[in-house]
């Protein structure tokens, strides 16, 4: 596979939302917000958006990941802002066809939109093994359908916490 994320890779993403092209199935982005530091939110915030270019690009979805662009809005260290994101990204999920997961863990707010996608009888890709157990706890915490869940390993960046980096998926093992 060559080499995705080059020069000007997210000035690319903003074209391709900015396009609008509603004929493409909607998918939303569950990944990682919070983090111990502001960097690590930031870096995590840019993290969404290597996931949403590698799904429009690579998998041909239009992808939505409010946690990509929403914390420069709303702050999430205050509890007020913090619910308005929340409830904006479930409102979001809704609109979407098929739910995400990407990255190696699960953060609470993921908890919440695996949970909503559960009951929505929604289908959820996960990319990486381990979440992927976690995500089918999860489901079934939700009385949700658990045959609606699918473990991916087409597209193993999707299970890198650096996407970007486009090392580290070369390391995953494969699993059948």
């Amino acid at each position: 596979m060559r080499y995705l994320y080059g020069k000007d890779w997210e000035q690319r993403l903003e074209m391709k939302m900015l396009e609008c092209d509603r004929s493409k199935r909607k998918a939303y982005i569950c990944s990682p917000l919070s983090a111990f530091t502001d960097d690590e939110v930031l870096r995590n915030m840019h993290v969404a958006r290597a996931y949403m270019y590698y799904v429009i690009e690579r998998m041909g979805y239009l992808a939505k990941a409010p946690h990509a662009y929403l914390p420069i809005l709303l702050c999430d260290k205050i509890p007020v802002e913090r619910a308005i994101a929340l409830k904006y990204g479930l409102s979001l999920l809704e609109t979407c066809e098929l739910l995400l997961v990407c990255g190696k863990r699960i953060s609470d707010g993921m908890r919440g939109e695996i949970a909503h996608a559960a009951k929505l009888r929604m289908p959820i890709y996960v990319f990486h093994e381990k979440v992927y157990l976690e995500v089918l706890e999860e489901v079934r915490k939700s009385n949700g359908d658990v045959s609606m869940v699918y473990l991916d390993t087409n597209h193993p960046q999707l299970a890198c916490a650096h996407p970007i980096t486009n090392l580290e998926w070369l390391r995953l093992p494969v699993s059948v």
